[in-house]
């Protein structure tokens, strides 16, 4: 008789994760914090120089980027990612992606508040989009998602190979975003960085705290299998 398959809702976290997410906390706040303490650590000379290097294709591409933090559009991300892992891995791991992903990314306001850095001026620029933030410039919250997403798809993988394809992958979008931030005049590159760390470190919380009482095998009901 076939033994029954079984499905688990873990996610891939590291064995220390929690001292791991110290670490990257640890790091995001130390380097808001310096950057709003010392400007020039803010480097927003390559704010005005990469805005500077201006297109049509590129504006469209920024103004794009600008849309990934929209409530609307996140929530769909985040509904496109739990039906590719309900139908790869199942509705219980699916489950604890979406979740450790939203709630990571919902951490950056708590970053935000924290160190509190207002965002760079627009004055130098010399292509501005007129793009209007309504929070705080540290850390990119768009980066954040777009790191937070790749994490929890990483997270997500039963193998490595698939987990690093999904990191290169994803990886090089979230640089993109970066880049688009850093184009719109919006942020500074400290911000793009602190939003890579954040990022990663929500998530490892998030999945690491979901471990903890969904994280365990279980049998797969008739209808799922």
């Amino acid at each position: 008789m076939p033994r029954p398959s079984v499905e688990s809702a873990r996610l891939r976290t590291p064995a220390h994760w929690i001292v791991w997410t110290a670490v990257l906390f640890a790091v995001t706040f130390a380097l808001g914090f310096a950057a709003k303490a010392v400007p020039s650590l803010r480097f927003g000379d390559v704010v005005v120089a990469v805005n500077a290097v201006s297109s049509p294709v590129l504006d469209r591409v920024a103004l794009l980027a600008d849309l990934l933090d929209r409530p609307a559009v996140a929530v769909g991300i985040l509904v496109a990612v739990f039906v590719v892992l309900f139908v790869a891995t199942g509705w219980r791991r699916a489950m604890g992606t979406c979740v450790a992903t939203g709630f990571g990314w919902l951490t950056t306001l708590l970053v935000k508040a924290v160190v509190a850095e207002p965002r760079p001026s627009t004055a130098e620029l010399t292509h501005p989009l007129h793009i209007s933030p309504a929070t705080l410039s540290y850390p990119s919250g768009h980066v954040v998602f777009a790191v937070a997403v790749v994490t929890g798809l990483m997270l997500a993988c039963r193998r490595t190979v698939p987990a690093v394809m999904v990191g290169v992958i994803g990886g090089a979008i979230a640089l993109v975003v970066g880049w688009a931030r850093l184009y719109a005049g919006v942020h500074y590159p400290t911000d793009i960085v602190g939003g890579f760390l954040n990022g990663i470190a929500g998530v490892l919380l998030s999945a690491g705290l979901w471990n903890l009482p969904f994280g365990r095998r279980q049998p797969r009901s008739a209808a799922e299998q």
